[in-house]
């Protein structure tokens, strides 16, 4: 007889059958995959987050990440067609926003069957929840992959930016389509090694549940699993974005220095030129036509730039919560808290995923020019 910790929550113990390979003792007790918090309904008193308001948040975020991500499917999909338009062949740029847009495009993908699981928490009850959960947490673990390659391909996005202002005669020579290809395949392997290790010394347990009358599934961690996920949540969830907010943000700050010395040279040389030539009427019509695009790509960087720092620093509200507050963990006096924290990361997730679009379509030129261009494509082949 072993107790789970969703067993202690409700002062129950179940049989836990054998998992061939799993060493346990007497005292120790499995418990579900901390990727994702599961809420089994349990009460909690003493916590700061009471049941009924962690019920009202769990309901609220996760019907309004359902959408969220249905919306977010969608615009990635026209992401892509209209980056595949703009051209992938010579671009590195554009290699990098279709990568970042497939990313996103799967999150939002493997975000959806979470937010069905907790729908029918609230509809269907608890017993097809635990099953729902367990599956959705599996893939879960290709959510998280997808973040991790989403957060460094925009990193690598500004750093062709920030060299393409610096160094403009040099970054055609050191960011090659091959390479950045090559970049985002290494991306891609070293997200999928770190985050597969993790799931693969769990297993997936069956458990009778006698007030249900019926079997749910359970992931189970092992000793081992639950070193690897401390030091993986250190390094995914920590490490990882405080590092690439610090990159994105000091490529952000020197771009818009060096834009705006270029932007201020062109318009004081274009001033100049009109007093000579043409005299001063026509300095605003130069000054403006001079300094559209440089206005237009400083707008658009600062947009994307803004929208990525904020939805990654909500990321850190779970670890900030664990480390500032005691007891927020699965079993802990603030487990509720636990539980709320969690989606909001999820839901910023899922944020940063979808809108890009709006953004896109209302900030850059371009992008607005091959979006009206691939589906005036798509209506005449109707």
């Amino acid at each position: 007889m072993f107790t789970s910790r969703a067993n202690k929550m409700v002062g129950t113990t179940y049989n836990v059958p054998n998992v061939p390979g799993l060493k346990m003792n007497k005292l120790e007790t499995f418990n579900t995959s901390p990727t994702i918090p599961v809420d089994y309904g349990a009460s909690q008193e003493g916590g700061i987050v009471s049941d009924e308001i962690r019920d009202i948040f769990q309901l609220t975020i996760w019907n309004a990440m359902l959408p969220l991500n249905v919306l977010g499917i969608a615009t990635n999909i026209i992401n892509i067609r209209v980056f595949v338009e703009q051209g992938v062949r010579h671009d590195s740029t554009n290699i990098g926003f279709v990568c970042l847009s497939i990313c996103d495009m799967i999150s939002c993908i493997t975000m959806i069957p979470l937010s069905l699981c907790y729908i029918a928490k609230f509809t269907l009850g608890l017993a097809i929840f635990y099953t729902c959960h367990a599956f959705g947490a599996m893939i879960g673990h290709i959510h998280i992959i997808t973040q991790w390659i989403s957060n460094w391909t925009t990193v690598y996005i500004s750093l062709i930016r920030s060299f393409s202002v610096i160094f403009p005669l040099k970054v055609k020579q050191m960011f090659t389509p091959k390479t950045t290809i090559i970049g985002m395949a290494s991306i891609f392997i070293i997200a999928s090694l770190i985050e597969i290790i993790y799931p693969a010394f769990t297993r997936l347990v069956w458990v009778f549940l006698p007030e249900y009358n019926t079997t749910s599934a359970f992931i189970l961690d092992t000793p081992t699993s639950q070193i690897i996920f401390f030091y993986k949540h250190l390094l995914v969830n920590q490490i990882s974005p405080f590092v690439t907010v610090i990159i994105v943000s000091i490529n952000t700050a020197l771009m818009i220095r060096k834009l705006n010395e270029v932007k201020q040279w062109r318009l004081q040389n274009s001033s100049d030129s009109s007093r000579v030539f043409k005299g001063g009427n026509s300095s605003k019509s130069a000054k403006k036509s001079l300094s559209s695009k440089d206005i237009e790509l400083i707008k658009f960087i600062n947009t994307t730039t803004s929208i990525f720092l904020v939805c990654i620093l909500m990321g850190f509200l779970p670890s900030v919560a664990v480390v500032a507050l005691p007891g927020v963990s699965f079993s802990g006096i603030n487990r509720n808290l636990f539980r709320v924290v969690f989606p909001i990361r999820f839901l910023f997730d899922s944020i940063n995923s979808s809108i890009n679009f709006f953004f896109y379509i209302r900030v850059s030129s371009r992008y607005r020019t091959a979006f009206a261009t691939s589906f005036k494509k798509c209506s005449n082949l109707y």
